[in-house]
């Protein structure tokens, strides 16, 4: 188990139920982040998402905005009274976008097609899932996982961050923090102030930070910080969920994202992106 800092807080089998080494385990376990995301498309509710992509001197060039209602019998999901505007060449002549970004988004949030729906967690593949969501999956829900890495362009980057050839790379720290009117553990991960430029290229997450609701320890809120340097491939990218509990039901509310990336072969992209979920149907 990896050396964890206590900031302002005490946790111990005698005051809380649970020890340190305890809470380290909750969070590798932790399935309530990913069961969030589940009731996201198991639910209906109504979205407003919006994608500006930017140029290399930071000046919006392109953007979309989408709004409407995702309709769940919970049995399958789909969007219909979907609105959108654009400005900018977004778009190609054909129809298709013109960048990789806004594709990739609408396969993860807006698809086209009817998804099924359920709330059972498989840790078996689907097939039938494009490599977006797959890779969206891993990033999103697999952080923290036994032996869990992120392959791109022939390269493999852990995201395993407790495991024990990662633990020189990181710092562990435990706080605590009021969320919403909720108290809440603040577990961060974060890269260590004085590994050199080397070692620093060799850790794909920089921060991760995930605070966990005391009274049902459901995750409430995350962000995260990944940066990678190399000649295939260079990424940058800054990523913030809000959770919230609609009847009792744990929800994701806001989905920020800002990232830039380059791969061998295409042009760099900067995008921001952010989608509210809102007007939650929840009996």
């Amino acid at each position: 188990m990896p050396v964890v800092f206590l900031d302002d807080v005490t946790i111990s089998e005698e005051n809380n139920g649970f020890s340190v080494d305890d809470f380290v385990s909750y969070v590798k376990k932790d399935t309530t982040f990913y069961m969030g995301f589940k009731h996201l498309r198991f639910y209906s509710h109504d979205y407003d998402g919006n994608l500006d992509i930017f140029n290399k001197k930071g000046n919006k060039i392109a953007s979309i905005r989408k709004w409407g209602t995702h309709f769940s019998d919970k049995k399958n999901f789909w969007l219909l009274n979907d609105s959108s505007s654009h400005s900018g060449r977004i778009f190609k002549r054909n129809g298709k976008y013109r960048f990789y970004t806004p594709q990739a988004f609408d396969e993860v949030f807006f698809p086209k097609d009817t998804i099924p729906v359920s709330l059972t967690i498989s840790k078996k593949k689907n097939n039938n899932e494009s490599q977006n969501m797959r890779d969206a999956k891993t990033v999103g829900f697999s952080i923290g996982s036994d032996n869990t890495e992120q392959e791109k362009a022939g390269l493999s980057k852990k995201l395993a961050v407790f495991d024990i050839d990662m633990q020189k790379y990181y710092d562990y720290i435990i706080s605590d923090t009021l969320y919403r009117g909720k108290e809440c553990y603040v577990f961060t991960i974060k890269i260590k102030d004085d590994l050199s430029d080397k070692n620093k290229d060799k850790a794909l997450i920089r921060n991760l930070v995930s605070y966990f609701d005391k009274s049902n320890f459901n995750v409430i809120y995350r962000e995260y910080k990944f940066v990678y340097n190399h000649w295939l491939i260079s990424l940058d990218m800054d990523i913030v969920v809000f959770m919230d509990y609609v009847n009792d039901i744990h929800v994701p509310t806001d989905i920020y994202y800002k990232g830039f990336w380059n791969v061998f072969l295409f042009k760099p992209e900067r995008a921001e992106f952010s989608l509210i979920n809102k007007n939650y149907f929840v009996e």
